[in-house]
């Protein structure tokens, strides 16, 4: 649903999305998710690259919940203004800067209703980073992104917080969550510069029609640094069912930042859900970006009871 999503979770996957969602979800669930997300272009960051791997299990009250976001940006700092727009290689000779933050968070996550209709939810968490950066032999954009994994990074643990709220008032509902509350930053080797992770703050809608069709709308109250450059994302999606055991989505989101490399450029995303057998569910979607945007896919398996 393109990301559209902070007043829609209600499984174990509201650990990331909006911790308050567990209030309103189902007893049990357990969710395994893997996405990944590419953007190049010729000025500027070249190219950058995000990945995320979700494990979470949550009840209405609780959530446990590990998952490891790792980002990525090549940039041509020496390269001349005139080779920039030459893409895929950067400048014949050059150099390129790469830098990479991984991060795993392992967190708990509480909730509480403060009405029959608003719940508040906090994941406290352990995050352990591992940044890189450094001046490598200019190549190809896509080989540099791979080969980020080769530097030498330096480790550290950090404690942080996500904080959501979520009020439901029949049909509709509406949230706002705040990630990364205190921005933990992690030093390269020989502390020469840190990489951080950017406090996000988002806000969404989602109404359920008397069709059982769901729409929904989220937008970014602050810019945050994205695959090629800052970003600050208004999304929309809709789901409905089409089969009894198949749901399909779709959505749009843009970059609301008109002065960056993707500003306005608009990325399409379309996935479906499967009811493999019983409680188990197998999603998959992918992402449709245009030129400077992102392109990716995910998969995920969902047990829900």
């Amino acid at each position: 649903m393109a990301g559209a999503f902070v007043a829609v979770v209600d499984d174990a996957s509201a650990v990331y999305w909006n911790p308050a969602g567990l209030a309103s979800g189902a007893y049990f669930s357990l969710v395994l998710d893997h996405n990944t997300a590419e953007a190049s272009r010729g000025s500027g960051p070249l190219a950058g690259s995000e990945s995320a791997t979700l494990l979470a299990l949550g009840v209405p009250a609780l959530g446990l919940t590990y998952y490891r976001l790792r980002a990525t940006t090549v940039e041509s700092p020496l390269a001349a203004p005139d080779q920039l727009d030459t893409p895929p290689t950067l400048a014949a000779g050059g150099v390129a800067r790469v830098a990479s933050l991984i991060t795993h968070h392992t967190g708990v996550t509480l909730v509480q209703s403060l009405t029959d209709r608003i719940a508040v939810g906090t994941t406290l968490k352990f995050v352990r980073g591992v940044a890189a950066s450094g001046l490598v032999p200019a190549g190809d954009r896509g080989d540099l992104l791979d080969d980020a994994g080769g530097l030498v990074g330096s480790g550290s643990t950090e404690f942080d917080a996500d904080i959501g709220v979520m009020a439901v008032a029949g049909t509709l509902r509406a949230g706002l969550t705040v990630r990364n509350v205190r921005e933990p930053e992690f030093e390269t080797p020989g502390a020469e510069e840190s990489l951080q992770l950017h406090r996000q703050v988002r806000a969404g809608v989602a109404l359920t029609a008397a069709s059982g069709l769901l729409v929904s709308a989220d937008l970014d109250l602050r810019s945050v640094p994205g695959t090629t450059g800052l970003v600050r994302n208004f999304a929309a999606g809709a789901e409905a069912r089409v089969l009894r055991r198949m749901a399909v989505r779709g959505g749009f989101r843009f970059n609301t930042r008109d002065d960056q490399p993707a500003g306005r450029a608009p990325v399409g995303t379309a996935g479906l859900s499967y009811a493999a057998a019983g409680s188990i569910l197998i999603d998959g979607q992918v992402t449709l970006g245009a030129e400077d945007a992102d392109r990716g896919w995910g998969l995920g398996v969902r047990v829900l009871f």
